[in-house]
C-alpha cells in the first residue's frame, strides 16, 4: 500500500519475450477498469504488454482466471489489513479509526484494483465467486465486530450493526471514484476526515468534522 497505482491508461513498454504473471495481472486490472471484463480480450492484454495473446496462456488458463486473481488478491489484502487492525488495537474507537483509515487509503491508492473487484464479480465462475465472497464476508465481519464492541462497551448509538457497517464501508469505498493523486487533499487527509466522520456518527456526537 506504499506505492501509488499507475494511471489507468498507462501502458507497459512493448518488448519481446514472456510477460510475468504480475505484469499480466496489473495490465488486466487496468483494462478491466477501463473497458470492463467483457469488453477486454486476451489480445488487448497481449497488445498492451507487447506479447502474443497465446503467450498469456503460459501463465493463466483463461481471462476469468486473471479477474479471479485481481478480485481475490484485492479483498485478501483488505482482510489482512482488517486483521492487523484487530491485532494492533484494543478499544473500539481505535479499531474503527484504524479500519476506516486503512480502507480509505486502499481505495484511494489502488482504486483500479478495488473498483474491478467491486464491479466485475458477476463475471466470475460460481466456484471463484463463492471463494471471493467468503473472504469479503470475513472482512466485513471485522467491521461489524468493531461496531458491536463499541455499542456494548462504549455506548455507541447504533440502531442496526449490519446497516451501519454497510453505510461506513460504502462511504469509504466510494473514495476510489473521485480521489485523484495531486489533488487538493492527500489520501492521508481524506482518511483522517472519514475516520473522524465515522467516529462522530457512531458515538452520537452532533458536530461533524469540517
Amino acid at each position: 500500500m506504499k506505492q501509488t497505482q499507475s494511471a489507468a491508461k498507462a501502458t507497459v513498454p512493448r518488448r519481446s519475450g514472456q510477460a510475468t504473471r504480475a505484469e499480466l495481472i496489473e495490465v488486466a486490472t487496468n483494462l478491466f477498469y477501463e473497458r470492463g471484463f467483457h469488453g477486454t480480450s486476451m489480445r488487448d492484454i497481449g497488445d498492451r504488454i507487447g506479447i502474443r495473446p497465446a503467450s498469456i496462456y503460459n501463465h493463466v488458463q483463461s481471462k476469468e482466471d486473471l479477474l479471479y486473481e485481481v478480485a481475490l488478491g484485492s479483498i485478501q489484502e483488505l482482510l489482512n489489513g482488517g486483521q492487523t487492525v484487530l491485532a494492533q488495537h484494543t478499544t473500539a474507537a481505535d479499531r474503527l479509526d484504524a479500519f476506516v483509515r486503512a480502507h480509505v487509503l486502499y481505495h484511494a491508492r489502488y482504486r483500479h484494483r478495488a473498483k474491478v473487484s467491486d464491479d466485475q464479480l458477476h463475471a466470475l465462475s460460481p466456484e471463484h465467486l463463492t471463494e471471493v465472497l467468503g473472504v469479503r464476508d470475513a472482512y466485513e465481519a471485522i467491521l461489524k465486530r468493531i461496531l458491536t464492541q463499541g455499542k456494548a462497551e462504549g455506548g455507541w448509538q447504533i440502531a442496526d450493526v449490519p446497516v451501519v457497517a454497510f453505510a461506513i464501508a460504502t462511504m469509504c469505498t466510494a473514495v476510489g471514484i473521485w480521489f485523484r493523486e495531486g489533488g487538493r487533499v492527500t489520501a492521508e487527509q481524506v482518511a483522517t476526515i472519514y475516520s473522524e466522520l465515522a467516529l462522530k456518527a457512531v458515538q452520537g456526537q452532533g458536530e461533524l468534522p469540517h
